[in-house]
């Protein structure tokens, strides 16, 4: 069923690793993601290839607090296509990350031990902390942080992860059960969102954001910095909304002008769920979350006064890499 791969452990030193292949796999809550790494000279790496799978775990399990069959199994059918992958482009190691979806689940540990049974593959279930850490040090690699407080924002799919940080540390940071699929569970908003729905959201946020606000008083920042998903999604409409950036690739690191938001949020705010799915930036697996996720963004951006807000191509896989490859 399975191509296994064998176990191998390396020393401390950057030496064992060098010209060395490792599979990094985030099981996130709408998607499994892979990313394959060659490690360089002088604690440098290499993107070999990436890959990501629509799972959405949590759907249909976030009151009851489990992962339902149906996705229990695609799940399970993700990570076999994710390790077959790995071992096509032989990584000598795959390190493998849990985040919201199953480390909420009752029957989280139950997945991690049928991919330990069926893969051989080790799953680190990781705690919102962790998470948060592991961000930080995937978006170091995509900015210079500088002296000054940054706030950085990865919206997930059953949590959302905020770091309050600058380049030598992190003042603060919480992960919140507030991922987009988990709000839109809870919402339950309409097709188009009405008057109902964003009251619903925002008597949310004001309810479970208090300690971010707080914390942004204690540490004002001088910019957002956002990654994953949804901030992936943003950028990708602005860049269709620009003539100037349409053909433009991704960078690493991408500025969104504070001038480009309102409009980008006004027509999420009010297409429908087929107008999203239309859409050529919007990826169908977000085109029935990306209301929340903006007026998340929005209610962010009420909080401090940014100067700046920036969308980042890497978060927490690409922190795994680093924190290999410094140790």
């Amino acid at each position: 069923m399975e191509k296994k791969l064998p176990t191998r452990k390396y020393g401390s030193g950057l030496d064992t690793m060098v010209n060395m292949k490792i599979g990094i796999i985030d099981c996130g809550t709408n998607t499994f993601n892979l990313l394959v790494a060659e490690v360089g000279e002088g604690k440098t790496w290499k993107l070999h290839f990436e890959n990501k799978l629509a799972v959405k775990l949590g759907a249909g399990g976030f009151e009851k607090k489990t992962i339902i069959p149906s996705r229990f199994i695609r799940g399970l059918d993700a990570l076999q296509c994710h390790v077959s992958n790995a071992a096509n482009f032989e990584c000598q190691q795959i390190r493998a990350f849990a985040t919201s979806a199953i480390r909420e689940a009752s029957n989280g540990q139950d997945f991690v031990k049928k991919a330990k049974e069926l893969l051989n593959l080790d799953i680190e279930v990781i705690d919102g902390d962790r998470e948060a850490e592991l961000i930080y040090k995937g978006i170091k690699q995509t900015i210079d942080l500088g002296n000054e407080p940054s706030l950085i924002m990865d919206i997930g799919g059953g949590s959302t992860e905020f770091i309050i940080a600058n380049g030598q540390e992190i003042f603060w940071k919480k992960s919140f059960l507030l991922g987009v699929s988990r709000v839109h569970e809870a919402v339950q908003p309409s097709d188009r969102m009405n008057h109902e729905d964003i009251k619903k959201l925002r008597n949310l946020y004001e309810a479970e954001l208090k300690e971010l606000e707080e914390a942004l008083r204690k540490y004002p920042c001088v910019q957002l910095i956002g990654s994953s998903g949804s901030f992936d999604t943003l950028y990708a409409i602005y860049k269709h909304q620009t003539p100037s950036k349409i053909n433009e690739p991704f960078m690493l690191l991408n500025e969104l002008p504070w001038k480009a938001f309102p409009d980008m949020h006004s027509w999420l705010m009010g297409s429908t769920y087929e107008e999203r799915l239309k859409h050529p930036a919007i990826p169908s697996i977000r085109a029935e979350y990306m209301p929340l996720a903006s007026y998340l963004v929005k209610y962010v951006l009420e909080l401090n006064s940014f100067e700046r807000i920036y969308h980042s191509a890497y978060a927490l896989k690409e922190g795994v890499i680093s924190e290999l490859i410094s140790a």
